[in-house]
């Protein structure tokens, strides 16, 4: 027996399947993460899963099925970020801001392998795939430009800032960040998080890095 996946990737079947597709999954990150997906075929990843390549044939219909499997995960893992403090209202622009990279740079491992995969290739996705895609990446950009919008509004930032070359600046420091981060470094991820926040606040002008009780928020808010 099988089921339609709701994202619309692929048949597959229940129960035992379930295992082995997150198996197909997890192969496809890491081989599309270390070969690109171009030069990645299906066989490659049915051999690290150790099936048959016609057996991928019961879980999707082509490689780009699992592509997009991919990018919706990231997707899926990144729409939160976009959800503030029901006193996001009262704060300010450096502090939103602060708060949305602190939240950006929190995902697992995992998920930022999905992250990582999503930022390289989706551009690879055809037709309304795509388009679906770039509509709801939109929606992170244009929460982060309304952020510096506002700080320059308020005069918290620098009023010659561009906020899109702002944020696509943001974008590509933090999702940049996987390709060189090692775990054995001298900062964390919750460090850099708050190294990021502090470099960009600073680099438009912003104030000093401390919140309105005069405490530093260069402290490393968590382990992540």
């Amino acid at each position: 027996m099988t089921q339609r996946r709701t994202s619309g990737v692929a048949t597959k079947p229940r129960a035992n399947g379930e295992e082995r597709w997150e198996e197909i999954v997890t192969a496809a990150a890491k081989i599309f993460s270390q070969k690109g997906y171009a030069a990645t075929s299906l066989q490659d990843i049915a051999s690290a899963v150790g099936i048959l390549k016609g057996s991928m044939y019961h879980y999707i219909k082509n490689k780009e099925d699992l592509l997009f499997e991919l990018v919706r995960r990231a997707l899926d893992v990144q729409m939160p970020v976009l959800v503030e403090e029901a006193s996001a209202g009262a704060r300010s622009a450096p502090e939103r801001l602060r708060s949305f990279i602190r939240r950006w740079m929190g995902f697992s491992r995992a998920q930022r392998l999905w992250s990582r995969v999503a930022e390289n290739e989706f551009s690879q996705l055809s037709g309304k795939r795509y388009k679906e895609v770039v509509a709801e990446r939109d929606k992170f950009s244009d929460f982060v430009k309304g952020i510096i919008e506002q700080g320059i509004r308020e005069g918290a930032f620098d009023p010659a800032t561009n906020p899109s070359v702002v944020t696509s600046s943001l974008f590509e420091l933090m999702n940049s960040t996987p390709k060189w981060f090692k775990p054995s470094g001298d900062l964390s991820y919750g460090e850099l998080a708050e190294w990021y926040a502090t470099f960009v606040i600073r680099g438009i002008g912003g104030p000093d890095f401390r919140d309105r009780n005069g405490a530093s928020l260069a402290e490393p808010n968590a382990e992540l």
